[in-house]
């Protein structure tokens, strides 16, 4: 390796190194300023010295001689202020605050431009220097006393530039003035490299023994290689099922083989000639031989596909588990801007904020963690702005001088994080808003006086509205919360508002924990599949038309007691319906999807659910970045191109929209007296989905509960004449469920249908003591079985 070639590496590991230096420096600083225990103290003051000290030896090492200088200047003060020879001021933390800030912005930008910054380091060195002499003049111990003429110049503070907002957009919104120089990375970089943990040990020393870095761009890749290997899942698991149909139907062949030879047996009875007979026999005799054999082939074929997907299948899901968490990062990460940065704007709009954090050790995908910074920053920004008062005025409302902006980070489900942004300021003024919206013509005076107070609030997701009176720096044009919500949208996320006058705000975000894949449903509409996320699905059912009605010319259902809107899925994506199928022997239904974003829901009518599986999103490519309603596609098992839906449209679309008079005409002939209702109790939705459509096909009216508790109080409310259950679920299994409803005397001669894998003697028995009609084992389950039961029982 030649000098230039070490030189380069050395300032690879500078950079890593000297990010999360300049990072711990900040935080402490900030926790020194606020804290008042001196333990406390005295630990911040030990790991600022230590980072100073180290930042120092790593830019000599480099030949990075301002940095090294100004190093060298405050690893000396703080010797000083370790050795309590001089008390800190506030004067001296902005000294602090701006020499470590000047230190970021030289290193983070081009060598060519680097000189720009030199004298204001050199500037910055003397006023440290004065600070740490400041102590021999001094009298009294520890006290800083600086002549007049000596005052050290406090720098002029300015917002956070485009280094801590990257978004171009983003920045524009909420930054007028920016003064730092254009760099092509950010000085707080989320995705340089990644340290892997291999196994964690006890102590510091170890970990860091145990950990290599690696860049990020070589973990994306193989987490993009290892998440092309779900559609290889699904292709295995497609082979399975064309096999396991083949074997289907060669099982029935091989019955109607065995049932035409003894037809021909007794044919052969009565005959006087059988000569030609037996010949024939004798051909038909090879030809089933050649079935049973085909049978045990295809049989066996099964069995070892089965097996192989089963392996692969776990074999892929735990690799692309262990890939995912190579990319995850913890929120700490995103954290460690966010106490200067509230520091900094505070101080400018001389505020007193106070930010409290928590849920730091949360992980999420870096991509998602990259995508939610600015979004975060601007809505800390906001409530720094517009939420919190100036001392005074919270004095006067009888509230601590110091607001309070709170950051919590929580994880209530494995594949989903809930962030909460809350402040505890005046609020959002809904009149306010009101007004604005109808100065700038986005609604008209009567429309206003129809907007609810969470509906008014919404507003300012428009582009265009904004409480501020005054255009600053930090806001005033109306583009930020536009852009925050758009940026959310495309994480795949939720957003929330809620505000309560004189008290606060509280913004509450749900996003998804990966970005590439998730749980998507498949539906058809007018012929065509398409994906919808699971995460946005609240309920799947099947309506009667007689459940449709219509207010001020708007088709809604009832559900649960809230009215929801209705619309049918072609008509919103602009396809030509089809013609619904004829009228079965039972009542008609239509599948219905539930799709929730935040407070907003519709009611969505599709021609078909076929199932749910893993979908790796693909993007459309930059002649298709933006299509309405389709956020991304993905590939079947069966080679299939698969749009997903973009939920966030689809509702945007539907609002004020109906289902089309033609659909209506159609739906109104569909009425008819119903006939069988059905509950389906199962807590799987992949099983829950397949008898679902199995029933719906045969014409009857189905409902599905989620567990046994919800199975029962459905059945107590309802008007079902029959219950099939699973028997393993949560809360009260299969069993208990069936005991509860033959004691309760209004569903005491309802008959039940137990559907479950387990087989044994004993379970049957336990089902047949506990009060069901029928017992079905999973492993040979049959539609037609089933049906028959059915049409026995019922």
């Amino acid at each position: 390796m030649n000098n230039k070639d070490l030189q380069r590496q050395l300032l690879e590991a500078f950079k890593t190194e000297s990010e999360e230096r300049i990072a711990s420096m900040f935080s402490n600083l900030t926790e020194l300023e606020k804290s008042t225990d001196s333990e406390n103290r005295g630990k911040m003051l030990e790991i600022v010295y230590r980072e100073a000290h180290s930042l120092k030896g790593a830019a000599r090492s480099v030949n990075i001689i301002p940095i090294e200088t100004i190093c060298q200047e405050i690893e000396g003060l703080f010797s000083k202020l370790k050795e309590e020879k001089i008390n800190f001021t506030s004067d001296l933390f902005d000294t602090l605050h701006d020499a470590v800030g000047i230190i970021e912005k030289y290193l983070s930008a081009p060598e060519s431009e680097r000189s720009h910054f030199e004298e204001t380091i050199s500037e910055l060195t003397e006023t440290l220097s004065v600070y740490k002499q400041a102590e021999k003049e001094s009298k009294p111990a520890g006290e800083v006393t600086l002549p007049k003429n000596e005052q050290p110049a406090v720098q002029e503070r300015t917002i956070p530039s485009e280094a801590t907002v990257p978004d171009k957009r983003l920045s524009e919104s909420v930054s007028a003035t920016e003064t730092a120089p254009e760099t092509s990375e950010s000085p707080n970089p989320i995705d340089n490299t990644i340290p892997i943990r291999s196994a964690p040990k006890s102590s510091d020393k170890s970990w860091l023994a145990d950990t290599v870095r690696i860049s990020t761009a070589k973990l994306d890749s193989l987490l993009l290689k290892a998440e092309e290997l779900i559609t290889l899942k699904q292709i295995l698991n497609l082979h399975l099922k064309q096999i396991q149909g083949t074997s289907s139907s060669i099982e029935k062949w091989k019955k109607l083989s065995e049932k035409s030879k003894k037809e021909l047996r007794a044919t052969r009875l009565q005959l006087k000639d059988i000569s030609l007979l037996d010949r024939f026999f004798h051909l038909y005799d090879m030809n089933h031989d050649q079935i049973v054999e085909t049978d045990s082939r295809i049989n066996e074929l099964s069995a070892s596909v089965e097996q192989s997907n089963r392996l692969l299948g776990g074999m892929v899901d735990d690799l692309l588990d262990e890939m995912k968490k190579t990319s995850l990062l913890p929120f700490s990460t995103l954290f460690g801007i966010l106490p200067r940065m509230v520091r900094e704007i505070s101080r400018d709009l001389e505020k007193d904020v106070d930010l409290e954090l928590s849920g730091g050790d949360i992980e999420i995908d870096k991509r998602i963690l990259e995508g939610f910074k600015d979004p975060l920053i601007h809505l800390i920004r906001n409530a720094i702005d517009h939420g919190i008062e100036t001392p005074e005025k919270r004095k006067r409302r009888e509230k601590s001088p110091w607001g309070k902006i709170r950051l919590l980070v929580s994880q209530p489900e494995s594949n989903k994080v809930e962030i909460s942004v809350s402040d505890d300021g005046k609020g959002i003024d809904v009149e306010a808003i009101r007004a604005k919206a109808i100065q700038s013509g986005l609604i008209s005076d009567s429309q206003a006086s129809e907007l609810t107070d969470d509906e008014t609030i919404s507003l300012i997701f428009q582009s265009g509205i904004s409480t501020s009176s005054l255009i600053t720096e930090i806001s005033g044009r109306g583009l930020g919360m536009a852009i925050v919500q758009e940026h959310i949208e495309n994480l795949g996320g939720l957003f929330v508002i809620s505000t309560v006058a004189g008290h606060g705000t509280t913004f509450k975000i749900e996003l998804p924990v990966s970005l590439a894949t998730f749980r998507g449903v498949i539906v058809s509409a007018s012929g065509h599949d398409y994906i919808m996320p699971v995460t946005h699905i609240e309920h799947t059912i099947r309506i009667k038309p007689g459940e449709i009605i219509t207010v001020e010319n708007k088709t809604v259902i009832s559900l649960n007691g809230q009215v929801i809107s209705l619309v049918y899925l072609s008509d919103i994506l602009g396809l030509v319906p089809p013609a619904l199928p004829a009228t079965k022997e039972k009542e008609f239904t239509m599948p219905v999807v539930i799709l929730g974003n935040g407070d907003k829901r519709i009611a969505c009518i599709v021609d078909q659910i076929t199932n749910e599986q893993d979908v790796l999103v693909k993007n459309l490519g930059k002649q298709l970045r933006r299509v309405p309603n389709i956020s991304g596609a993905t590939i079947l098992g069966n080679g299939k191109v698969v749009p997903i839906l973009n939920i966030n449209d689809l509702i945007s679309a539907s609002s004020g929209k109906s289902i089309t008079l033609a659909m209506k005409k159609t739906i109104d002939i569909k009425k008819k007296e119903r006939k069988k209702s059905i509950l389906i109790v199962e807590d799987s939705f992949t099983s829950r989905t397949l008898l679902k459509n199995i029933l719906d096909a045969s014409g009857y009216l189905v409902t599905t509960a989620i567990d046994g508790e919800d199975g029962y109080q459905q059945a107590k409310l309802g008007d079902f004449d029959v219950v099939i259950s699973d028997v393993e679920m949560p809360k009260i299994n299969g069993f208990e469920l069936t005991r509860k409803i033959r004691d309760t005397e209004r569903l005491a001669q309802k008959p039940v249908i137990l559907i479950t894998s387990l087989d044994s003697r004993e379970d049957r028995e336990k089902g047949i003591d506990a009060g069901a009609d029928a017992y079905i084992v999973k492993s040979n389950f049959d539609q037609s079985n089933l049906l028959e039961v059915l049409e026995r029982l019922v």
